[in-house]
């Protein structure tokens, strides 16, 4: 376990991604999602269209940057990006 697993809200961090398995597994979606984006010539509108997030995310995303994004959020929009039913 990684240490803000422990995080509270008067703290200001909350505990969204707790393992470093479920970040692992968060890098490996976000790297599909911008490999996805990259090969069909996407840019961050037109994967936040095609995967129904907020351009802010969708950045962050894109950015490698998925420490607060849940793991569900990330697969609906691969699936998504792909064309596959959720």
């Amino acid at each position: 376990m990684i240490p803000f697993e422990n995080a509270t809200p008067v703290s200001g961090r909350w505990p969204v991604l707790a393992t470093r398995a479920q970040m692992a597994q968060a890098r490996t979606l976000a790297g599909w999602i911008a490999l996805l984006a990259e090969d069909r010539g996407l840019d961050e509108h037109a994967v936040a269209a095609a995967t129904k997030l907020d351009i802010e995310d969708v950045r962050a995303i894109l950015g490698g940057v998925v420490l607060t994004t849940p793991l569900p959020v990330l697969d609906r929009a691969l699936r998504r990006l792909e064309g596959r039913p959720h």
